[in-house]
């Protein structure tokens, strides 16, 4: 699977700040427009619509690898990429040094491998948390939600 994606029959690859992404598993974004009706007195029902507001999760579900600087003298991940999940992370000291700020991705995109479009693209996302689910007799797997502007 390496910097590809299986999603629906595309192969989707996710790239992070040029940074092909490996190891991904899935993916699911949600943008919320915040629309709210526009009700008037005496009228059944609203008469518009108008947005508010807007927000944009993403998450994404990753193998968890094992720590491949120690492993063989150097990473060697399948596929032409070098960066999995875990390298977005920020530790809470890079957290902490940077006065509580997240670390910032400054573009994502979602590519199809097939024909090169970009079928999604975020920018100024921030990492908002982070989590591992481990399984009997599966592989570990880490989930990381992030926000976008």
């Amino acid at each position: 699977m390496a910097e590809r994606l299986i999603a629906g029959g595309a192969f989707v690859k996710i790239v992070a700040d040029n940074n092909t992404i490996g190891l991904a598993s899935g993916v699911s974004y949600d943008e919320d427009w915040a629309v709210n009706p526009a009700n008037v007195i005496g009228h059944l029902g609203p008469i518009a619509f108008d947005s508010q507001g807007y927000s944009c999760s993403i998450t994404m579900q990753s193998f968890l690898p094992v720590d491949l600087q120690q492993n063989a003298g150097g990473r060697s991940l399948p596929g032409e990429t070098d960066t999995v999940i875990t390298d977005l992370l920020p530790t809470r000291q890079e957290i902490q040094d940077a006065g509580g700020k997240p670390r910032e991705i400054e573009t994502l995109q979602f590519i199809d491998i097939l024909s090169g479009v970009i079928l999604s693209q975020f920018k100024d996302v921030s990492i908002a948390s982070n989590g591992v689910q481990v399984s009997p007799n599966s592989y570990i797997t880490m989930n990381i939600r992030m926000v976008a502007i």
